[in-house]
């Protein structure tokens, strides 16, 4: 099968496609035929500079390694223990530095559920990832609720998009940024308002916030304390809080890392299956080199609306 690898760190010419042997199961392991993958800024951040020095040390990967973290697919075989899963179940997931590969070897504990055979299996590949951040960003750490005013940064993108439309099932107010392009469809989404970042100052327009979810980097965020009210929160992906900020201002901050349990995994695809929460693909690839360094060219150029998705053949 193939699979891409890196043996270094750098740019897109780093990625190899090398064939490996099939993955074999054990008694509590399955095999999954990948069908669709997200690209996202993991992908991008330690293909570009590797692991992060703050990253857990059982988190970072260790050269030769893949790339890719969600994943759509069909069941091809499971363990002799395997009781969750079934030849031919449709499945999506996360298997972490993982993905970028024709099939994936998981454990049957991995984060990863059952969804109905007649959902399309590409856009589900760029699911679990954005749907998992968002979800710890907006509802496990910035704990949203009904009536809240919510200020939602690079609400377009892959993680944003689905931010907003998790916080409006819970009935909260939701204000969004981004371009002056994409202000039709965050409003699609769901949000209330919509700021253009690139032409207006949020600290100047918004106030008195319930929560902040910041997902645009350290710059956006370092402005974002004072929007903040007191007794409010402001949760984090990409940019490390700063506890000095928050303490004196009164707030709560956390550092969002995206992950979701099988339960809440199952949730959440409930909403999708129920049409309260999308995934919109702005452009796919195929799982050839020149597309998936393509991808990632696309990915760094900014400016992404909904997910770019990796398709396999057939």
């Amino acid at each position: 099968m193939k699979k891409v690898m890196l043996n270094n760190y750098g740019n897109v010419d780093v990625m190899n496609m090398v064939e490996v042997d099939l993955p074999k199961p054990a008694a509590n392991q399955i095999v999954v035929k990948t069908a669709a993958i997200g690209v996202n800024d993991p992908d991008i951040v330690i293909r570009s500079n590797g692991p992060a020095p703050t990253m857990p040390k059982e988190m970072a990967p260790v050269l030769p390694h893949s790339l890719g973290e969600d994943f759509s697919g069909v069941v091809t075989e499971i363990g002799d223990k395997v009781t969750r899963f079934a030849v031919g179940d449709h499945v999506v997931g996360m298997s972490y530095m993982n993905t970028y590969s024709e099939y994936i070897l998981l454990d049957d504990s991995a984060v990863v559920a059952t969804v109905p055979k007649d959902l399309d299996l590409v856009p589900l590949g760029g699911f679990y990832l954005g749907v998992a951040t968002a979800y710890a960003a907006t509802i496990r750490d910035g704990q949203v609720k009904a009536g809240q005013k919510v200020l939602i940064h690079g609400a377009a993108g892959g993680v944003g998009s689905k931010a907003v439309q998790l916080a409006k099932s819970t009935d909260a107010y939701v204000i969004a940024t981004g371009t002056v392009e994409q202000a039709d469809y965050m409003k699609q989404l769901g949000a209330d308002e919509t700021i253009d970042y690139r032409s207006q100052d949020f600290t100047k327009l918004v106030s008195d916030v319930d929560l902040v979810v910041n997902l645009t980097g350290p710059k956006t965020l370092a402005d974002s304390y004072r929007v903040v009210k007191k007794g409010g929160r402001i949760t984090s992906v990409n940019a490390v809080i700063d506890e000095k900020e928050t303490k004196c201002r009164g707030i709560t901050g956390t550092y969002s890392i995206g992950f979701m349990t099988v339960k809440q995994l199952e949730e959440v695809i409930d909403l999708y299956t129920q049409g309260k929460l999308d995934v919109h693909v702005d452009k796919t690839y195929q799982f050839d080199l020149p597309d998936i360094k393509q991808a990632h060219l696309d990915f760094e150029a900014g400016g992404n609306t909904g997910k770019k998705v990796i398709v396999f053949e057939n």
